[in-house]
C-alpha cells in the first residue's frame, strides 16, 4: 500500500455548518428571517474575502464576520444590540459539526493520514472551534490564512499549507465542500476532494475533482481504495 496522504481540511461548511447559526439568530430576529440572515451572512462573508484579495488588502476573518453580520441584518431590516451581536460572533467559535465528522475523521486518523485544519478563520477562531467541538483529537494542528495575509483561493495559501506540512504541494489533498476552494487548490497544483454536502452545482471555473464524496466516511472509503 502507498503512504497515507496529507489531508488539509477546510473548516466552515466542511467540518462545521455556518448556516445552522440561524437557530441562534431565531433568539433575536423573527423566525422567517433567521435562515435568510444566516445565508446572506455567509454569502457576504465569502464575497468580502474575494474582494479583499483582489484589492490586495487584508482584514482578518473575525473583522469580516462582524461586518457581514451587520450587512445581513440590515438587508433583513433588523437591528440588534451590540451585546446580542457579540453573542452571535462568539457562537461562530462553536458552530454545529456535520453528523459524519466524528466517524469520518476517526477512520482517517486510524488510517494514518496526517491531518490539519486549513481555513480562512483566524488562529483564535480556529483554536476555539477545534477545542469546543472536540476536533483537536483528530488533527495535528491548524493552518490559518492569517499567516500569509491573503484568502483562499489565492495560490499563496495552498503553497503555504504544503510548506507547513513539509510536503510537495502535489502530495497534499484539500478536503473542502466549497467548490471555489477545490478549484483553487487544483489550480495551485494540489489534489482535492469535494465533499458535496448540498447536492449543488460545481463551480463553472473548473470541473469537479476526481474524488467527489458526500460524507467524510465516504472519503475514508475512497482514500482507502486508492491506496490499495
Amino acid at each position: 500500500m502507498s503512504v497515507p496522504e496529507a489531508l488539509a481540511f477546510d473548516m466552515y461548511g466542511t467540518l462545521v455548518d455556518p448556516i445552522r447559526i440561524w437557530k441562534q439568530l431565531e433568539r433575536y430576529v423573527p423566525d422567517e428571517d433567521a435562515l435568510r440572515v444566516a445565508e446572506v451572512w455567509r454569502q457576504k462573508q465569502l464575497e468580502l474575502t474575494f474582494r479583499l484579495t483582489a484589492m490586495e488588502r487584508y482584514e482578518d476573518f473575525e473583522w469580516i464576520t462582524r461586518k457581514t453580520l451587520d450587512y445581513a441584518l440590515a438587508a433583513a431590516g433588523q437591528e440588534l444590540e451590540a451585546d446580542q451581536k457579540d453573542v452571535l460572533i462568539a457562537q461562530y467559535n462553536n458552530l454545529e459539526r456535520f453528523d459524519d465528522v466524528d466517524s469520518g475523521l476517526k477512520r482517517l486518523k486510524e488510517a494514518g493520514h496526517e491531518m490539519v485544519v486549513f481555513s480562512n478563520g483566524t488562529p483564535a477562531m480556529l483554536q476555539a472551534t477545534i477545542n469546543q467541538e472536540g476536533l483537536h483529537q483528530y488533527f495535528q494542528g491548524f493552518v490559518s490564512v492569517d499567516e500569509v495575509k491573503v484568502y483562499k483561493p489565492s495560490p499563496k495559501v495552498y503553497r503555504h499549507v504544503a510548506d507547513r506540512l513539509g510536503r510537495p504541494i502535489g502530495e497534499v489533498r484539500l478536503i473542502s465542500s466549497n467548490p471555489f476552494d477545490d478549484v483553487g487548490a487544483e489550480a495551485a497544483g494540489m489534489r482535492a476532494a469535494w465533499v458535496d454536502r448540498s447536492g449543488g452545482l460545481f463551480d463553472p471555473l473548473g470541473s469537479p475533482p476526481e474524488m467527489v464524496v458526500e460524507t467524510l466516511t465516504e472519503l475514508a472509503d475512497a482514500l482507502e481504495a486508492r491506496r490499495r
